[in-house]
C-alpha cells in the first residue's frame, strides 16, 4: 500500500510518466493498460473529441449539473465516495480531477499514443484499487465501516454506472440545454467513452452497444440502485456549495439547483434534496425555444451562425464561469495546476 501512495503522489504532484524502479507489478499494469482494445475505431474517437471540442462548454454543464448529481443518486456506489471523500476540505480536489480526468481523455489526440489521457485513465484505475485496499483494511479495523451488502467497493456495477453517467450526457441532458447531437456524434460519443471504460477495467460485456442500450442499462441502474442516502444528499449539497463557490460574484446562484432538476428530472433531484424551485419550467420552455431556432430558422452548422450566438446566450456564460472556476481551484498541496490545451481555450473562448 506504501508503494501504492507514493506513486499516487507521484503522478498527481508531478503530472508527468511514472519513473523508473518502480515495483514489477505496477510496471507490469502500466504496460498491460496503455494500449487501446483492439476494437478500438480511431474515426469514431476523434469524432467524439471533436464534438467534445465544439460542445465542451455545454457538455461540462451536464457533466457537473448531471453527471455527478445522478452518481450520487446510486446509494450504494455514493458511499465509498462518501468515506473516501472528506467532504469539507477535499471537494474541491475531487471536483477539479475529476475535471482534468475528462479534459484529458476526451480531447483530441488525449488518446493517442503518447496522449495525456492514457496516463490519467492508469492513475485513476491504480486509485480504484487502492481505495479498494484501503476500505478492506479499514473494515477490519473498524467492523461494520463497509457492509458486504453494499458490494465490493467501486464495483463492476458502480463503474458501468459512472461510465453511463458521464457518455450518456449526449444523449439526453445535452438535448435538454438545446443542443441536439446526430446518431453517428452520439454513437461515437459512447464509443469512446467504452474506450475509456475497457481502460478503466469494465469489462465488455457491460460496455453498451448503442443509445437503446444505453437507455436499457441506465433503467436498469436506477431501478436497482437510485434511492435516497444520506450519503448521496451529503455529497450533493457539497457539490452544490462548490459550484456557488465556483462560480463569481454569487450571479448564478439562484440558477443552479433548477438547471441540476431540469437536467436530471424532479424524481431524482429530489432523492438528492436538491431545492425546489419555479425556474425549472421556464428553463424547460428557453430550451425549446432555443431548439426551435436552432433547427427552423437558422440553417448553418457553423460556430459563428447567428443560431450558435442564440445557444450562447443561454447557456455559455455559466459554463464558462464553471471552467474558469476550474483554474482558479487548487488540488492542494503542490499538485500540478488544472490544465486546459491551448485549442480547447480558444474554442471555448476561455482566458486562463
Amino acid at each position: 500500500m506504501a508503494d501504492v501512495n507514493a506513486i499516487l503522489r507521484t503522478l498527481v504532484h508531478n503530472d508527468q510518466p511514472v519513473p523508473p524502479g518502480l515495483p514489477t507489478e505496477i510496471q507490469a499494469y502500466l504496460a498491460q493498460t496503455l494500449s487501446l482494445p483492439l476494437w478500438a475505431d480511431m474515426r469514431k474517437i476523434k469524432r467524439a473529441q471533436q464534438l467534445f471540442e465544439t460542445w465542451g462548454v455545454q457538455i461540462a454543464i451536464c457533466l457537473f449539473c448531471a453527471s455527478l448529481p445522478a452518481s450520487y443518486a446510486a446509494a450504494n456506489g455514493v458511499k465509498v465516495l462518501y468515506l473516501t471523500a472528506r467532504l469539507d476540505t477535499d471537494a474541491r480536489r475531487r471536483v477539479m480531477e475529476t475535471g482534468q480526468f475528462l479534459i484529458d481523455a476526451l480531447s483530441v489526440g488525449g488518446l493517442d499514443e503518447h496522449g495525456k489521457g492514457l496516463r490519467t485513465i492508469q492513475r485513476v484505475r491504480l486509485m480504484h484499487a487502492a481505495v479498494r485496499h484501503l476500505i478492506e483494511a479499514r473494515n477490519q479495523q473498524q467492523p461494520g465501516l463497509w457492509d458486504p451488502a453494499w458490494g465490493t467497493p467501486i464495483n463492476q456495477e458502480d463503474l458501468a454506472g459512472t461510465l453511463l453517467a458521464f457518455s450518456y450526457v449526449v444523449a439526453d441532458p445535452l438535448r435538454r440545454l438545446g443542443v441536439h447531437a446526430s446518431t453517428k456524434d452520439v454513437e461515437a460519443y459512447l464509443h469512446l467513452w467504452n474506450v475509456i471504460g475497457h481502460l478503466m477495467g469494465i469489462r465488455d460485456e457491460l460496455l453498451v452497444r448503442d443509445v437503446d442500450d444505453a437507455t436499457a442499462l441506465v433503467a436498469t441502474i436506477r431501478r436497482r440502485q437510485f434511492k435516497a442516502s444520506p450519503e448521496g444528499q451529503a455529497m450533493t449539497k457539497a457539490l452544490l456549495e462548490l459550484l456557488d463557490e465556483m462560480t463569481p460574484f454569487h450571479r448564478f446562484d439562484n440558477t443552479i439547483p433548477p438547471l441540476i432538476r431540469h437536467l436530471i428530472g424532479d424524481e431524482v433531484s429530489d432523492l438528492l434534496l436538491v431545492p425546489p424551485s419555479n425556474l425549472v419550467d421556464d428553463l424547460g420552455r428557453l430550451a425549446r425555444i432555443n431548439n426551435w431556432f436552432f433547427v427552423h430558422v437558422f440553417g448553418r452548422r457553423e460556430r459563428d451562425a447567428l443560431r450558435y450566438q442564440l445557444v450562447s446566450r443561454l447557456v455559455r456564460p455559466f459554463g464558462r464561469d464553471l471552467l474558469h472556476g476550474l483554474f482558479r481551484l487548487q488540488r492542494g498541496g503542490q499538485r500540478a495546476p488544472f490544465n486546459i490545451p491551448d485549442h480547447l481555450a480558444r474554442s471555448w473562448e476561455l482566458s486562463a
